[in-house]
């Protein structure tokens, strides 16, 4: 952690930082585990209920992308203070949901929060850190919503087997709202920028009239597609298939987030490789091919849940690496377009998630788990393909190539 605190990024506000996004990568991920239970409550199918997953992604692919530019005018804080407000109460409201409508919406309500909240700390640390420690802070956050997930979605199962579904709705929701306060008080006030307003189009066009920006939202939002299968269906595929219950699928939840843990750290470091595009690209083959055969494959239970470790941990490995290069792109183009650049991978993000969970669904409801399994499969071949054919010969990816500002201390 000293490596990546050495301009203006304290051990305290980075520690707040991975707690933040560790409650909202849990409660993005916290409805897999809940899915049998919703689907029986509601009487509707799981594949329907897999819905509500991807309503949450749907709102934050909208938003994202629109608070970057605000963030960038008015600083991080305030954008930082409304989400996290908005996802906790959006969080704790589903707890009372009295109907799958009513929770839908409040599931789309704690999108908007949510993505108020990554994107926002991304830019903040690109603010503050020069480019060579850039990807290893990015890694080390990552790595931390992922334990969301090693700890927080496991825990979720176990709270919905105990006592229902409502349960980890207002655990989730009380703690996401008990970090607030300390973030209140971290974070400086900041100021708006002179002589800037919030551009969207100028903002947007800066980046958008590149070829290289495009291709970094591609490969990224392909690979989320088969992460956010795996995460959404997992749970559900064990209790079908194999007879658990939400308390046996704990420990396996536990395991996929650790290895999206793993993942993420190792892609902090690849991003500084000057071979990182090659290995991604292999890296991602080896990801997609063993989520599918996990979908597919008649063994043991805990076999599937041994490859799933090594899968999340694969599929896992893009994502620091695609925010580190696109932020680079954005600091060659405009040095206060950081906020933008990392809200258009966080819709990228969204929008892999979207079809991940939603079309996931679809593919479960046409041809079973192993259609799931395609679908992931499918998707890392593409994202694989753009990073080595396209990415990889683009001049815009060398290491280095692009240019570094000083950080604003206002942001």
């Amino acid at each position: 952690m000293s490596a990546v605190q050495q301009r203006g990024v304290s051990s305290s506000t980075l520690l707040l930082f991975a707690a933040i996004v560790f409650m909202a990568r849990a409660v993005s991920l916290m409805l897999g585990p809940l899915l049998v239970a919703l689907a029986d409550d509601f009487g509707t199918s799981i594949a329907v209920a897999g819905q509500l997953a991807a309503a949450t992604f749907i709102t934050w692919g909208i938003t994202a992308p629109l608070v970057g530019p605000i963030s960038d005018t008015y600083g991080r804080r305030p954008v930082l203070l409304i989400g996290l407000l908005l996802m906790a109460l959006g969080v704790l409201g589903s707890g009372v949901a009295w109907s799958y409508g009513s929770l839908l919406a409040l599931r789309l309500i704690t999108g908007i929060g949510s993505a108020m909240i990554l994107p926002t700390i991304m830019a903040a640390l690109a603010d503050n850190l020069p480019p060579e420690k850039l990807g290893r802070a990015v890694g080390f956050i990552t790595a931390s919503s992922w334990v969301g997930v090693a700890v927080g979605v496991p825990a979720i199962a176990l709270l919905v087997y105990l006592d229902g579904w409502r349960l980890p709705f207002y655990i989730t929701g009380g703690l996401s709202l008990a970090l607030w306060v300390p973030l209140y008080l971290c974070l400086p006030s900041g100021q708006r920028r002179q002589g800037q307003n919030v551009d969207l189009l100028n903002r947007f066009k800066v980046l958008g009239c590149q070829s290289a920006p495009w291709y970094v939202l591609i490969a990224n939002a392909s690979q989320q597609v088969a992460l956010f299968g795996l995460m959404t269906y997992f749970a559900a595929y064990m209790i079908e298939s194999y007879a658990w219950d939400e308390a046996n699928t704990a420990p396996g939840l536990a395991l996929l987030g650790v290895g999206a843990v793993i993942g993420s750290f190792t892609g902090g470091f690849i991003a500084g490789r000057a071979r990182r595009l090659e290995w991604l690209a292999a890296i991602s083959l080896a990801g997609g091919a063993v989520t599918g055969l996990l979908f597919v494959l008649d063994a043991s239970a805990w076999i599937v849940v041994a490859m799933a470790f090594v899968a999340s941990a694969l599929v896992s490995v893009s994502m620091p690496v695609q925010l580190t290069l696109i932020m680079r792109l954005a600091g060659q183009s405009t040095g206060q377009s950081r906020g933008t650049a990392s809200g258009m991978l966080s819709t990228s993000n969204q929008g892999g998630s979207f079809v991940g969970a939603s079309a996931g669904g679809l593919m479960l409801s046409l041809g079973g788990y192993p259609a799931v399994g395609l679908l992931c499969l499918v998707a890392t071949v593409l994202s694989a393909s753009v990073a080595s054919l396209l990415m990889r010969r683009s001049p815009a990816f060398r290491l280095g190539g692009a240019g570094t500002r000083e950080p604003n201390p206002n942001s």
